[in-house]
């Protein structure tokens, strides 16, 4: 992306939010950040983050996809990223975690029916 193109982002940013406002300093700050980066993606993802929020975007939203990157999953998304990320602990690690548990609560084995 050239400067030019940088001074236009921030002008449609100017035009979509009232509240935002740029002077040659920032667009020189801004354009180091977005030189790298493509004028359609940047675009692309103003356009959609501005269909998203009423605050003026900060140059993370403008540099990455807005496609999930900031949502919350809902119940389904959640059981499908428990479940593709479930790993069980392995029996050494559970029998060492409930003898721990076991002498905090002062339980010898085979005595916890006893104490009721």
């Amino acid at each position: 992306m050239i400067k030019q193109e940088t001074f236009k982002i921030l002008k449609k940013i100017a035009a979509f939010y009232d509240q935002f406002a740029f002077d040659q300093e920032k667009v020189d700050l801004w354009h180091e950040v977005l030189k790298r980066y493509s004028f359609d993606e940047v675009q692309k993802n103003l356009f959609s983050y501005v269909a998203k929020s009423c605050n003026p975007p900060c140059l993370y939203d403008l540099v990455h996809k807005q496609e999930g990157s900031r949502t919350i999953p809902n119940a389904e998304e959640t059981k499908i990223l428990l479940i593709r990320n479930y790993v069980p602990a392995s029996e050494e690690v559970v029998q060492h975690n409930l003898a721990k548990m076991r002498a905090i609560l002062g339980i010898k084995r085979g005595q916890a029916n006893e104490q009721i």
